[in-house]
């Protein structure tokens, strides 16, 4: 049978793996009965095992589906002592519990359980809906499974003689899918991104979460990691470049990669023109709200930084929510970020920290009147006796009179630009909200609403209905004269070679933000080489050169 930690393939006697020293026995995914090897259906439940992955093939079939995922393969340290110290059924309990909490962590992030084996769990994110930011999912599932297993600690940690805690291996690369049918628990992958993030789990030490390197460059916007030394993995023929997670980014960088080359904005003196209107309108007390629109990576963060970077901050107040796909679920998210920046709420601020801070902050803006401070705080989670028995409906209604007199208040202070960005991310609730707010605001301020054309957060109605004027502020991709000016700005000459100007004409053509990232990975890849101040072709140029993102 095949080991459930690092798949080398044992003799079904076997009782412990000949390559990690694993116990070979599998544990029922609904209801964690240890299992033998041969069942074909848990002896306690009744659930159908080899629906669950144990015989999962390593050949792909002809129904098979490549894809590129993320996988997160996660361990429990003491699981060993626990086991040696507490009754089976203590033993059963306690992971039970973690695994019920794990398991939850990993569907709110859309990822959802390949298997459990033991003490470990392995997930994968992209395999059933991929995302853009699956390996960002993935870590702050880690980052939260962790947190789970350390808050449990203190319960069980005299009794054991030792800290519970997870160590973490996550790899991002193409797998071979077979059928995948979520409701029915069947599914099975195959790849060596698998036995890379088991391996990596195994590398790390009690409370690491490692990551390779393609995860790293796909996250590092979000994360601070440590660049580890490139570890010989068993298996791996080559050394494997690996990452620690270290922390959150106080602010992620989305907009693009923080190391390669980066070009001047091109083609968009129009639109920067426009939003510096808008913000000498301010000095005159007229707001306006300006709906920005385009397709992915037509350059919609990038404008909005550089016009950002315009402004003379000591005069002008600007007041940011940002969405993430990740959150796409959460209810008014970029008003909770918008509102955390505004008055320095961090992301491991404990609760009673965050109420502090809300609470004081509000009685800065309102003096000692704090009949607004429940409904914000419930954004928090924090819970005021004062409205416990309110309908929904009466506390969405207060809770939008709330935002809307911080904000005004806010604006008070100095001319404001109110920048929610990437609200095609956004739940109902928070559009509701902005539309709300757009019709009910009076104070003089600028509305930056930026969003892919995937979704229409206003109505004609709606935009009749503003209190200030409204705008669209829609971008194009680049025409191929701007796009060659952005491979000039990019690399830093005007001598482009000419194969590499029929592959951007061809297959890269005017979106700025995948060209720049096409020129960083021709380089990356060596195929785009400097020689003597220009730069030359090395070899053939094909699209698999080009970054799976």
């Amino acid at each position: 049978m095949k080991c459930p930690k690092c798949y080398i393939e044992n003799p079904d006697d076997n009782k412990f793996c000949r390559e990690c020293g694993t116990a070979l026995l599998l544990v029922c995914t609904k209801c964690q009965n240890k299992l033998q090897a041969g069942d074909n259906f848990c002896g306690k439940c009744g659930l159908r095992v080899i629906e669950e992955g144990k015989e999962e093939s390593t050949t792909p079939t002809s129904e098979g589906e490549r894809k590129h995922v993320t996988v997160l393969f996660s361990d429990l340290s003491g699981y060993t002592a626990m086991s040696e110290k507490l009754d089976p059924e203590d033993v059963k309990e306690i992971t039970g519990r973690i695994f019920d909490e794990v398991s939850k962590i990993v569907s709110k992030y859309d990822g959802f359980i390949e298997k459990y084996a033991g003490d470990a769990v392995m997930a994968l994110y992209g395999a059933d809906q991929s995302h853009e930011d699956d390996p960002v999912r993935a870590i702050k599932s880690a980052k939260e499974i962790h947190a789970l297993v350390q808050a449990l600690n203190p319960q069980y940690e005299e009794t054991i003689g030792q800290p519970l805690s997870m160590h973490t291996g996550i790899n991002t690369g193409l797998v071979v899918t077979g059928e995948l049918n979520l409701e029915k628990g069947i599914h099975g992958v195959a790849g060596d991104t698998i036995n890379v993030a088991a391996r990596l789990s195994n590398a790390a030490t009690a409370g690491d979460i490692l990551v390779d390197h393609e995860t790293y460059r796909r996250t590092e916007g979000y994360f601070h990691f440590e660049t580890l030394e490139p570890v010989q993995l068993k298996g791996k023929s080559n050394v494997v470049r690996i990452h620690r997670y270290l922390s959150a980014r106080e602010q992620a960088q989305k907009i693009h990669r923080l190391h390669g080359l980066r070009a001047e904005l091109i083609g968009r003196t129009a639109e920067l023109a426009q939003l510096s209107e808008a913000v000498e309108n301010l000095s005159r007390r007229q707001g306006s709200v300006f709906s920005i629109r385009c397709a992915a990576g037509t350059g919609k963060s990038r404008l909005i930084e550089e016009f950002k970077a315009g402004l003379d901050l000591n005069k002008i107040q600007w007041l940011e929510g940002q969405t993430f796909p990740y959150a796409q679920n959460i209810p008014y998210f970029p008003l909770i970020d918008l509102i955390s920046k505004a008055i320095q709420i961090d992301e491991g601020d404990s609760p009673k920290t965050v109420k502090e801070k809300l609470e004081s902050s509000l009685e800065v803006l309102f003096g000692k009147n704090q009949d607004i401070a429940p409904y914000i705080g419930s954004l928090y989670s924090i819970q005021y006796p004062e409205i416990e028995e309110v309908s929904p409906e009466f506390w969405k209604a207060e809770l939008q009179k709330a935002i809307l007199r911080v904000l005004t208040a806010l604006a008070q202070r100095a001319p404001t630009v109110i920048c929610l960005e990437d609200l095609h991310w956004a739940d109902p609730s928070t559009l509701e909200l902005v539309q709300f707010l757009l019709s009910e605001i009076r104070h003089p301020v600028l509305f930056l609403c930026v969003y892919r054309p995937i979704i229409a957060p206003f109505s004609i109605h709606q935009i009749e209905a503003m209190a200030i004027p409204h705008q669209e502020l829609p971008l194009q991709d680049l025409s191929l004269s701007e796009a060659q000016n952005m491979v000039q700005s990019l690399l830093k000459t005007e001598a482009i070679p000419k194969n590499l100007q029929k592959f951007i004409r061809n297959k890269v053509e005017g979106n700025p933000f995948y060209l720049e990232e096409a020129i960083n990975s021709l380089i990356e890849s060596d195929i785009l080489v400097p020689e003597n101040g220009s730069w030359k072709v090395s070899r053939a140029i094909t699209e698999l050169e080009i970054s799976a993102t």
